[in-house]
């Protein structure tokens, strides 16, 4: 293994994600989400991979579509039984949803005045930011959750969209 302690770069400082100043990465193998926002992570830190996936238009957007599917059964489960382990979930969720809302406008994710970023993305679901304000500052309620769940299938179709036309458009 080859983990490796990375600074929290100023454009992902958040506490709403990252309670220290520096995160272990195994360079080797890690995921768009463990930990949170790895790629980023590492471009920031100036070490990223050869192909960015933000750069990439493909395959991503399903693998992290399965993955949230998986994680919004096990969310229900949660909030079913009123389990305490609904926060760290929903973080985990909320970051995911952020990954995939950067990269489907070819950003890596910016968590230094997401507001304005997202503001002047084409690819958005609409009123992303009043909705994703709600859910963080409220992460634990059930009404949370169903606006998460909500977002996702709205950007997955608002990104399909986008690709179809542009698919039409270079014919």
């Amino acid at each position: 293994m080859s983990d490796t302690f990375f600074p929290i770069p100023q454009e992902l400082r958040d506490p709403f994600f990252f309670s220290e100043d520096r995160v272990k990465i195994d360079e080797t193998h890690f995921q768009p989400c463990d930990p949170y926002f790895a790629y980023e992570l590492l471009y920031y830190n100036g070490r990223g991979a050869d192909s960015l996936p933000w750069q990439v238009q493909g395959s991503w957007v399903k693998d992290i579509l399965m993955e949230w599917k998986k994680e919004e059964e096990h969310l229900k489960a949660l909030f079913k039984c009123r389990s305490k382990g609904i926060l760290e979930s929903m973080r985990k969720s909320i970051a995911r949803f952020y990954v995939l809302l950067y990269w489907s406008n070819k950003h890596p994710v910016s968590l230094e005045n997401w507001q304005s970023s997202i503001e002047h993305f084409s690819i958005k679901p609409v009123n992303v930011i009043e909705r994703l304000t709600f859910i963080r500052n409220n992460p634990a309620l059930y009404h949370s959750f169903i606006q998460l769940s909500q977002l996702f299938e709205e950007q997955h179709k608002q990104y399909a969209k986008h690709q179809a036309l542009n698919q039409w458009a270079n014919k």
